[in-house]
Parts: C-alpha cells; sequence; structure tokens
C-alpha cells in the first residue's frame, strides 16, 4: 500500500480538525434550542440562561457561516434545525400590530418597578402625564417612595389605591383613576395586589400587580417558581383579568409561556414589540432582557404599547393603550 505523501497527510489532518471543531461550535446551539423548544430550563443556573434565548439566535446564525465556509454540511445541517427552532421562538415577537377594535373604553395602563424606591418619582408622574395613563401598577414600593408620591400629588389624579408598601422589594400597588374593589392577593414574599377595576362606561375588570421572586440563586429560583403557580391563570376570575409588572421572566422561560397558554396574550409581543428590553435599562452586563409584561385577557384589546426610562431605576416602565368593551 503507497504511503501518503506530506500533502495529503496535511489535508487529512486538516478535515478532521475542522470537523471536531464544527461540531464543538454547533454543539451548544443544538443543545440550547432542544432545552428552549421543549422547555427543559427548569432550576439554577439553565432558568437564568434560558432568558438569552434571543441573543444565542444570533450567535447560531454566525456559527452556521462559520460552519459552511468550513464546508461542514452535516453539523451545518445541525445548526440550521437548532436556527430554525430558535427562529420560531423569536422571530414571531417582531410581528403584529394593533387590534382592530369596533368601539370600547381606551384604558392606558403603566407597569414600574420602583428599584426598592429609588426611582425617580417626579419622571414616574411626568410620564404618567404625558401619556394621560389611568392606572399605575407599580412593584417594590417602599413606605418612603410612597410617602414621595403622596407629596408628589398623586392622590390628586389616581383617587383609588391598593398599596403594600414595604421594605426593600417586597412592596407594590394599584394606583387608578377608576374604582377599586380590593380582592385577597397571593400570599407570596413580595406583594403582588390585587384589584377589581370599574372602569367607566366600560365593563370591569381584574388587575394584578405582578412581581413574583427574583430568580437569583438556587433557593430564590425554586422560590420564582413557586411564585408564579400563584399567578392567576386566565378564567381564574369571573371578570377578564390583566397581569402586569415585573414577572422575571422572559418569553423564552416555559412557566411564562404555559401562563400565557391559559387564555393571556403578552401586550410587547401582539404589537410586534416583543424583543424590546426591559431590564437592566441600560446597555451593560447582563445583556438586557425583557422581564416586565403585560399579559390581558379577551375580550380586551391591545392598541398600543412602548417601554419608558426611568432613572435610578434598573427596569424601564412598561406602557399599554388597551381597550376594553362597553357595558
Amino acid at each position: 500500500m503507497p504511503a501518503l505523501d506530506e500533502e495529503e497527510t496535511g489535508n487529512a489532518g486538516s478535515g478532521v480538525w475542522k470537523v471536531w471543531l464544527s461540531w464543538a461550535l454547533v454543539a451548544p446551539a443544538v443543545l440550547w434550542a432542544v432545552v428552549r423548544t421543549l422547555g427543559l430550563e427548569s432550576g439554577f443556573p439553565m432558568v437564568q440562561l434560558i432568558a438569552f434565548t434571543p441573543y444565542v439566535l444570533l450567535l447560531a446564525l454566525l456559527v452556521c457561516l462559520a460552519v459552511v465556509l468550513m464546508r461542514q454540511w452535516l453539523p451545518f445541517l445541525a445548526g440550521l434545525l437548532a436556527v430554525v427552532a430558535l427562529g420560531i421562538a423569536v422571530v414571531p415577537r417582531e410581528l403584529g400590530g394593533p387590534d382592530e377594535t369596533s368601539g370600547g373604553q381606551t384604558v392606558r395602563l403603566l407597569a414600574s418597578n420602583l428599584a426598592r424606591g429609588k426611582a425617580d418619582l417626579g419622571q414616574l408622574m411626568e410620564i404618567a402625564e404625558a401619556r394621560d395613563v389611568d392606572i399605575l401598577s407599580i412593584q417594590e414600593l417602599t413606605p418612603e417612595s410612597l410617602a414621595g408620591l403622596e407629596e408628589l400629588g398623586i392622590a390628586s389624579t389616581y383617587r383609588y389605591r391598593v398599596t403594600n408598601s414595604a421594605a426593600e422589594a417586597r412592596g407594590g400597588a394599584i394606583f387608578s383613576r377608576f374604582p377599586l374593589v380590593t380582592r385577597d392577593r397571593p400570599d407570596t414574599d413580595f406583594a403582588q395586589p390585587i384589584a377589581e377595576v370599574r372602569i367607566t362606561g366600560a365593563i370591569p375588570v381584574e388587575l394584578m400587580s405582578v412581581h413574583p421572586m427574583a430568580p437569583a440563586g438556587p433557593k430564590s429560583t425554586r422560590q420564582w417558581e413557586g411564585d408564579f403557580e400563584e399567578l392567576p391563570v386566565a378564567g381564574d376570575f369571573d371578570l377578564p383579568t390583566i397581569l402586569s409588572g415585573d414577572f422575571n421572566a422572559t418569553l423564552d422561560h416555559e412557566n411564562l409561556r404555559e401562563l400565557i397558554d391559559t387564555g393571556y396574550r403578552d401586550a410587547g409581543d401582539a404589537m410586534g414589540r416583543g424583543l424590546v428590553t426591559t431590564w437592566p435599562s441600560e446597555l451593560k452586563w447582563p445583556l438586557p432582557v425583557t422581564l416586565d409584561h403585560t399579559l390581558v385577557e379577551e375580550p380586551i384589546g391591545i392598541i398600543g404599547y412602548d417601554v419608558e426610562k426611568i432613572s435610578d431605576s434598573d427596569h424601564r416602565a412598561v406602557y399599554t393603550e388597551l381597550v376594553v368593551p362597553k357595558r
């Protein structure tokens, strides 16, 4: 058998190297796509990592390009399947628009995490005034920030309220121009007030200021998972329900997707703005993701969505414009 010359040996070695490198590049994208598609991210640190799925989609596209340049077709096919799976999950968030409505009462809702009460309350009130906001859904309301809102005259605009102020991140509140009837809230560390909102000229709705535990480590991740089980699924109340606030979850988390699948729609997703990030509020590490949401149950319509930067808060406020059917 003739011996291989130096050039043939070098080509063979280069080919093996390219095969191994291609699979090493593709394998993480394939694994990520499997975990995301099947909702297997339970526990720490997978819960934290899965939030960055939109960025992984971009990396997977670059990986596929690199594998093509190396002319490794089997790894490319595996990578392409991963890109398709991740694209199906992510791309629709950029597609959508306002609902077509046939009349009803427009309701403007602003959800804001006050960052343990440190957010610029004056700016919050300025945004609420500029947007002509009807209801504020507040998270991390401290006694000091509640006093600050009082000094700014919040009662003159929002006559009705359900407040559970508390130290650190545990407080929450609903402020409204419309009458409120307080409902029992879930027994979670972070207050998540619930109220029936009696909207002038429209059917009443239930509103919850949402704030499950932040999954910062193994213990808090387990608590976050338990807090999600306390959130009302669509149909739990006799009235159409709105969940608005800091969910500490993205649309790539299985528990949030399961909650939505009970009969909610995510306002950002419905409006084609589901990739607009809300935390952290500035471009820094960790990379920004979308943790703050407004979920609505039919027959409530969605006609507007935006986010607002508020100084000294690590979350952007979420503005949602809804149409609630007339009585």
